[in-house]
């Protein structure tokens, strides 16, 4: 009923000024509206060892194209669309993709703007780390130099009502679109297969709302949230149907999403020259989570994140505190079966392996040259499960619309963490040379 009652809103509103918009569109002279075509063309090359064995590999090389326009109708509302066309290889393997990362219309209405269709949606104010970030998915897999790059769009409905220092902000998500896991990196039993992802169908009951109170003031920003639906980031789920012991044990895992709420908030205001920001996620799953079968569905938690950046110059950094608390948590009891790996890879994946965790997250920034070359390294450690992430990056800028980058990204960790699974496969060293236009 919830969902329901969202998409009449939408359609409500929409309906309203329909009609104004596309006459106001039809008066004008198409061949005259005003657009912006904008957009880059890069290659990129990564190497790092390979999973079986200690030799230097290529991780992977391409060539990409992406191409951004913008069209303004008059005062009603414009239109944004992005295309990435991309040819290489990953994994060993050939590669050519072709997606449309972004495609919506903005209507506006006076104080209502209302946004549908591909999009991709960020909240929160941290760093790096955005527990309040559950409306669109990523893609854990992609190397770039970009971290924005590992963003992926889902189609859905988006409001904001505007009443400064206010705003309030609807959402929703018709059809879930899941995260991309490294699933393939993760140690499974030879008995175990990797089956078809088992997402939710098209019906509304499936869909996912969300809702966020802004408040903006000269001294302080800040928000509180609400989230319910699938979460974007999936499980691995046992499938029972798949399970044969007759002839040794035989099983089939696929990911599979399970549903939450999150009630979350966020800030950042500054004291003399520091900048403060804070952001703190409890989530709540709406799933039965001591199910035995529902192993990949986690415990309820409150992440946390709080930290500082200062700016000197030339000179900036940030550094942060990452906490989590796991409610009901269980001790893990081996049973010896090849089902206690997918208990720990569940626990891997929402960072639930100990009742409490502790992270630090710094990211120093460096400008010289007149601001053309550009040092940073985002560090991140996990002091509870000792996983630790580099990635340092340099980049030269050779004209106003041509640079070149030098980077990597190195990941380690302790056996039966998420890290110390992906490490071998996802590290690497990389050099981008880009132009814009």
């Amino acid at each position: 009923m919830r969902h329901i009652c969202f998409l009449f809103v939408f359609l409500i509103v929409s309906a309203s000024f329909a009609q104004d918009f596309f006459e106001t569109a039809e008066a004008g002279d198409a061949a005259s509206l005003p657009y912006e075509l904008n957009g880059f063309m890069r290659g990129a090359f990564f190497a790092g060892i390979g999973i079986d064995s200690d030799e230097l590999v290529q991780k992977s090389g391409y060539g990409e194209l992406g191409v951004k326009m913008r069209v303004r109708k008059e005062k009603w509302g414009d239109g944004y669309a992005e295309l990435r066309f991309r040819r290489g290889y990953e994994f060993d393997q050939s590669l050519s993709e072709f997606h449309l990362r972004e495609a919506y219309i903005n209507t506006y209405l006076g104080h209502l703007d209302v946004r549908m269709g591909q999009q991709i949606v960020v909240w929160g104010r941290a760093d790096g780390f955005n527990p309040t970030n559950n409306i669109t998915p990523q893609d854990m897999t992609t190397r770039s130099s970009v971290e924005d790059d590992r963003r992926l769009g889902n189609f859905l409905f988006r409001g904001s009502y505007n009443f400064r220092p206010f705003s309030l902000e609807l959402i929703w998500v018709p059809q879930y679109r899941p995260s991309v896991l490294p699933t393939m990196l993760f140690p499974f039993p030879e008995s175990v297969t990797l089956g078809v992802a088992d997402n939710p169908s098209a019906d509304l009951k499936n869909s996912s709302i969300a809702a966020k109170l802004d408040l903006a003031l000269s001294s302080v920003d800040g928000s509180i949230s609400y989230f319910s639906g699938f979460m974007p980031l999936p499980g691995v789920f046992l499938h029972p149907d798949s399970c044969h012991i007759s002839g040794g044990f035989r099983a089939t895992v696929v990911n599979k999403p399970y549903q939450m709420h999150v009630f979350g908030g966020d800030f950042s205001t500054t004291i003399g020259d520091f900048g403060l920001r804070g952001e703190v996620a409890y989530r709540q799953p709406i799933d039965d989570f001591e199910d035995p079968l529902n192993t990949h569905v986690p415990r309820p938690d409150l992440q946390y994140v709080f930290g500082i950046d200062k700016t000197i110059g030339d000179f900036s950094i940030i550094v942060q505190y990452i906490g989590r608390t796991v409610f009901e948590f269980a001790e893990f009891d081996s049973t010896g079966l090849p089902t206690d790996q997918l208990y720990l890879t569940n626990r891997m994946i929402t960072g639930q392996l100990d009742p409490t965790s502790h992270a630090a997250f710094m990211r120093p920034a460096l400008a010289l040259m007149h601001e053309t070359l550009d040092l940073e390294l985002l560090a991140y450690y996990n002091v509870t499960t000792e996983e630790a992430l580099l990635r340092p990056l340099v980049a030269y800028d050779i004209t106003d619309a041509m640079t070149v980058k030098l980077g990597g990204d190195f990941y380690s960790g302790p056996e039966n963490t998420l890290f110390g699974n992906i490490d071998k496969a996802l590290s690497s060293v990389f050099i981008e040379l880009g132009v814009s236009f």
